[in-house]
């Protein structure tokens, strides 16, 4: 071992800066694990125990609110949450007393049900009882709230873009509960509000709802279920397609189209070019260490320990990389919870399984790396590298 320490520090520079070329290439693939990550957060945190009944054609589609009473009498059905997008505009001041625009997700919903369905919420019982009680009340995600200074007991207004209010784009909630989550993998950036304030107030589409959240008590008969709802409003004005919480979701990341492959292909172009460069140095490292080599050998020192020695001044330097950048990000992203677009990407984190395959990344470039010249070190004779000085 100590033989081991006294060749990486025999020329420091060049070790500093290989351990750094793998570090940037292995923080730069837990970033890019994280991005893909997010974009699949909606799957990941799926439930078996919960169906979306939507419009037969599209999500863009509505449904009629009727059909709640319906859905809530269907075999197996334990609550049905109408729910439809909000999509408006905060409009907060800023430091100069300017207004800016911030955008995150809101749903009209009926928020009792919808935490009926959705335990992985946590949301204070005495807050949770007064949001009840004021229909122009609001919950909205820890993640937001901080991120916008909002707490309980402000009064908020968003600016409509689809669904105004008759005479103004305006319109104003009280901020009643603030929840956060038992699942790492939920989304903590919404903001939930009544669905009966919310159509009371609209001027388009009364009565009508985006989709329907469904709670179902037993998830293996998900497809009986969903397959007699669909039947049952067969042949209707309003045709329904009803799959399970994890197909809906996807429908949202097969939008993206190939983007995540093309971020990958390029991601992964990135990071093989800097372990390539990382490898090379590695490898003109060890060959630079011939006249050492022969020297080991003529003293007595075995070709295994010679290879031993080489492949483990590899695995060290990769090792290290590896702790520097992979460790670093997931300081990063998941201890620090550091997003860099929190109003697009609800959960942003490098998970166990990222870590471990940035670990059996440095693994593999170590070994690679160190086979050629350790291959080479285990066959040289100490005479010709003697000679060769």
């Amino acid at each position: 071992m100590r033989l081991l320490l006294k060749n990486l520090t025999r020329k420091p520079l060049r070790t500093l800066l290989t351990v750094l070329s793998i570090a940037v290439a292995l923080f730069l693939f837990c970033f890019l694990e994280a991005v893909l990550d997010a974009f699949n957060v909606g799957v990941n945190m799926s439930s078996a125990s919960r169906l979306v009944v939507q419009h037969k054609e599209s999500i863009m589609f509505s449904l009629p609110i009727a059909y709640k009473d319906t859905l809530e009498r269907q075999e197996g059905v334990n609550a049905a949450v109408p729910m439809v997008w909000f999509g408006g505009w905060y409009q907060p001041k800023d430091e100069t007393g300017q207004l800016r625009e911030e955008m995150f997700a809101q749903f009209a919903c009926d928020i009792e049900k919808h935490r009926k369905i959705f335990p992985e919420i946590v949301v204070d019982d005495k807050a949770f009882a007064e949001l009840l009680a004021d229909q122009a009340g609001c919950m909205i995600g820890d993640k937001t709230a901080e991120r916008l200074g909002i707490k309980v007991g402000d009064r908020i207004a968003l600016r409509a873009t689809i669904w105004s209010r008759p005479g103004s784009p305006l319109w104003n909630f009280n901020v009643r509960a603030i929840y956060t989550s038992t699942s790492l993998s939920f989304d903590r950036t919404v903001m939930f509000f009544h669905y009966k304030y919310f159509d009371e107030g609209r001027e388009l589409e009364k009565g009508r709802v985006s989709i329907f959240w469904l709670g179902i008590n037993d998830p293996a008969r998900y497809a009986e279920i969903a397959e007699t709802i669909d039947r049952r409003f067969a042949n209707s004005p309003f045709e329904t397609k009803s799959v399970t919480e994890k197909a809906f979701n996807m429908q949202f990341v097969s939008m993206m189209g190939n983007f995540q492959l093309l971020l990958r292909s390029i991601g992964t172009a990135i990071v093989l070019t800097m372990l390539l460069v990382a490898a090379n140095t590695m490898m003109m490292n060890a060959r630079d260490q011939t006249r050492e080599m022969g020297i080991l050998k003529s003293i007595g020192f075995s070709d295994g320990y010679v290879f031993r020695l080489l492949i483990g001044e590899a695995l060290v330097v990769a090792c290290l990389g590896c702790l520097l950048g992979a460790g670093f990000a997931y300081a990063l992203f998941t201890l620090a919870e550091v997003n860099p677009k929190p109003d697009f990407f609800p959960v942003f984190r490098v998970t166990p399984q990222v870590l471990a395959g940035a670990f059996g990344i440095a693994l593999l470039t170590g070994a690679l790396s160190g086979l050629v010249p350790a291959l080479a070190g285990m066959r040289l004779k100490a005479t010709e590298a003697l000679r060769s000085v």
